[in-house]
C-alpha cells in the first residue's frame, strides 16, 4: 500500500509539471501548436492509458460510490469480455439506453474495446423514436433502464435486437437507496427474464464463459458513436462519430482552457451520455486526463445545491438554465468556494445573464467566471470554447480548438465573409463528423464548398472579428432548445397533423425563465372539430410519437395560419401572439 501511494503522487507530480510547461509554452490561441500528436487508438485505449498514470485516482463517483481508474478498467473488460460471450463483434453497432450510471460508463467503454460502435439514445424517446434508432443502427444488442424496458419490449419485435440487458439506476447506489428505490420506484420496472432479455447481474455472469482478451485494434479514424440529431432538416438522424472526434477534443481543450485540467478536480456530468457535449466534455475528457465523472443519472433542482457541497465538485458544465436556476438556491457564504470553473453550453447565454451568473458565484465563495463552449452533434458536441481571457466578451463564444478552423459564409455571396461581417459559422477539422448514419444525400447537404474547402454547415449566424474570436448572432435553423435538449418544430408539426381533427399547424419557441424556451403549437381545426377533442387525441398522439422534452407545453387554437407574402407560414406574426 506505502509504494502504490507512492508510486501514485509520484505520477501526480510529474503530471503536474508537464502540465504547467504546457501551458507556459502554448498560452492561448495565438501561441496554440502547429503540430500536435493526437492519440492514435481509441476512446478506450486512451482511458487505459490514463488508468496506468493514475490508477489510484477516482474516475467515476456516483453519489457515495467511488470507482478508482484501476477498478474501472477492470469493470469495463469484464463487460467486454460479456460482450464477446453473447457474439459482439468488431464494427456491430450496440445500443445503450441509458441515463449517467457507472453501467453506462463500463457498457460505452467496454463497446470500444472490441471495436465495436456505441449507439446512444434518449431514455425518454418514445416508443417508435426507438424502433427507429434500433432499425437504423441494426442493433442487435442493447443495454437499457429499467424504466425504459416497457417501451422496448413494445417494439422489440419490429426490430432486429437478439439481447436486451436490463439494469436498474439504483444498482451501483448502497444498499439502503437500492432498497428503497426497489420498493418505491423499482417495483413498477418488471421485467420479464427470458432467452433474449438479461438482467445487467446475468449478463456479467457470461464473462466467464469468454476465452481470451477481448481487446481489439482499431483506429483513431474509425467509427465510434452513434448520436442522433435533427441537423439541418429537423429530421433526427444518426451522427457518426469517430475516436479520433473526442479524443483530439480532450487533448484539444488542454491547449486551448488548459485552467479546467487539474487530476484532483471533480466534474458534475449532470449533462447526459447520449448529449455529444455531455459525452464529451462531462466523461471522456476528464477521464482523459485522470480527473473525476460525478455522474448524476437525473438532473434534480432540488439536490443541486448538496451534490456541490457535499461533493466538493470544482467543475460544472452545463446548459443555461441550469445555471439561471443556480441563482435561485439559497447557499451560504462559503459554499461555492470548491466550484473553480463554470462552462455553460447547449444554449447561448446572454451578457445579462453571465453577469447575474458570474456576481452570484462571487457572493458564495467561487471565483469562477461563465465561459461559454459551442459545438453541435455533427461536431463532436464542441469545438470552441472560450479562454478565461474571453470571459466577459458579451457574446464572443471562443476560439476554435487546434486543428478545426472555423470561418463565416455570406449568405448571400456564399464566399467567405470578411472580419466582422456576419454570415453562417462553418466548420472543417478533426471535430467534424464522418457523415449521417445510411443518409449519403443529407451528408452531402450538411456541408458547403468554399475557396475549394468542404466545411460543415452550423446553421447558426455569427461573426469573426479581428482577433480571430468568434462571436454568435442567432440561429439560422428553426429550431428550439430547451433545457439544453435540440427540439426541431417540424417534427412536431408531423406528429400533429396525424391528429384527425387537425387541419395546419405551427410550432415555435416561447421564451421561459426555467427552461430557456418552451414549445408551443398553433392549431388551426377542422370544421366542427371541438377544441376539446382535438386537445385529448392530441395528448395520446404525443405521448406515443415524441420524447417528454419535445411535447408542446402549449395548444392554441388559431383561425388561420398567417401567412408572408410568398404564402409561407409567418412565424414572426405567430411570435407576436404570445
Amino acid at each position: 500500500m506505502p509504494l502504490d501511494f507512492l508510486y501514485r503522487k509520484l505520477k501526480n507530480t510529474l503530471r503536474k509539471i508537464d502540465m504547467k510547461l504546457e501551458r507556459t509554452k502554448y498560452g492561448y490561441i495565438d501561441k496554440l501548436p502547429k503540430d500536435i500528436e493526437y492519440f492514435s487508438g481509441g476512446l478506450y485505449d486512451a482511458i487505459y492509458e490514463a488508468s496506468l498514470k493514475w490508477p489510484h485516482n477516482i474516475a467515476l463517483r456516483y453519489f457515495d460510490a467511488e470507482i478508482t481508474y484501476k477498478d474501472m478498467i477492470k469493470k469495463i473488460n469484464k463487460v467486454a469480455a460479456a460482450l464477446k460471450a453473447i457474439g459482439a463483434e468488431k464494427g456491430d453497432r450496440i445500443t445503450v439506453c441509458m441515463p449517467n450510471t457507472p453501467e453506462a460508463i463500463y457498457m460505452f467503454y467496454a463497446i470500444n474495446e472490441i471495436g465495436a460502435v456505441a449507439n446512444m439514445i434518449h431514455p425518454l424517446s418514445s416508443e417508435k423514436e426507438i424502433e427507429d434508432y434500433l432499425v437504423q443502427s441494426n442493433s442487435k444488442i442493447m443495454l437499457c433502464i429499467d424504466i425504459s424496458y416497457f417501451k422496448v419490449e413494445a417494439i422489440i419485435e419490429n426490430t432486429n435486437l437478439e439481447q436486451v440487458i436490463v439494469v436498474s439506476p439504483s444498482r451501483s447506489m448502497d444498499f439502503i437507496v437500492r432498497l428503497v428505490y426497489k420498493l418505491t420506484k423499482g417495483r413498477k420496472n418488471h421485467v420479464k427474464k427470458s432467452q433474449h432479455v438479461s438482467t445487467w447481474d446475468s449478463f456479467l455472469a457470461k464473462a466467464s464463459k469468454f476465452i481470451g482478451n477481448p481487446h481489439t485494434d482499431i483506429k483513431s479514424k474509425d467509427e465510434a458513436v452513434i448520436m442522433y440529431s435533427g441537423g439541418t432538416t429537423g429530421k433526427p438522424k444518426g451522427i457518426i462519430l469517430s475516436n479520433l472526434n473526442f479524443n483530439a477534443q480532450a487533448l484539444g481543450a488542454k491547449y486551448l482552457v488548459p485552467e479546467l485540467f487539474k487530476t484532483e478536480y471533480s466534474f458534475m456530468a449532470f449533462l447526459p451520455n447520449f448529449h455529444a457535449f455531455g459525452l464529451g466534455c462531462c466523461i471522456h475528457m476528464p477521464l482523459y486526463f485522470g480527473a473525476t465523472s460525478f455522474l448524476i443519472p437525473q438532473f434534480n433542482p432540488k439536490k443541486f445545491k448538496s451534490y456541490i457541497t457535499k461533493y466538493k465538485i470544482n467543475i460544472l458544465v452545463g446548459v443555461p438554465t441550469v445555471f439561471e436556476y443556480l441563482t435561485k438556491i439559497k447557499f451560504k457564504r462559503n459554499d461555492l468556494k470548491t466550484v473553480k470553473y463554470v462552462v455553460s453550453g447547449g444554449d447561448m447565454i446572454s451578457m445579462s445573464s453571465k453577469e447575474k451568473i458570474n456576481s452570484f458565484l462571487k457572493e458564495f465563495g467561487s471565483k469562477a467566471l461563465i465561459e461559454n463552449g459551442y459545438g453541435l452533434t455533427e461536431a463532436s458536441g464542441g469545438f470552441i470554447f472560450s479562454p478565461l481571457s474571453v470571459a466577459e466578451d458579451p457574446d464572443g463564444i471562443g476560439y476554435p480548438l487546434p486543428d478545426n478552423e472555423v470561418i463565416i459564409m455570406n449568405l448571400k455571396t456564399k464566399k467567405q465573409a470578411t472580419p466582422g461581417t456576419d454570415g453562417e459559422i462553418l466548420v472543417r477539422g478533426l471535430s467534424v463528423m464522418k457523415g449521417y448514419l445510411n443518409k449519403p444525400k443529407e451528408t452531402k447537404e450538411a456541408f458547403a464548398t468554399v475557396n475549394g474547402k468542404k466545411y460543415l454547415k452550423t446553421g447558426d449566424i455569427g461573426y469573426i472579428d479581428e482577433k480571430g474570436l468568434v462571436h454568435f448572432r442567432s440561429r439560422l435553423k428553426r429550431m428550439i432548445i430547451s433545457n439544453g435538449y435540440n427540439i426541431y418544430p417540424t417534427n412536431i408539426e408531423d406528429v400533429t397533423l396525424k391528429c384527425s381533427n387537425v387541419s395546419s399547424c405551427a410550432v415555435i419557441g416561447k421564451e421561459d425563465e426555467l427552461r430557456g424556451e418552451k414549445v408551443i403549437v398553433f392549431v388551426v381545426a377542422k370544421e366542427k372539430a371541438s377544441e376539446r377533442s382535438i386537445k385529448k387525441e392530441l395528448g395520446g398522439i404525443y405521448k406515443k410519437y415524441l420524447a417528454k422534452y419535445e411535447i408542446p407545453r402549449e395548444i392554441r387554437f388559431i383561425d388561420e395560419l398567417p401567412k408572408t407574402k410568398l404564402a409561407k407560414v409567418d412565424f414572426k406574426a405567430l411570435e407576436r401572439l404570445l
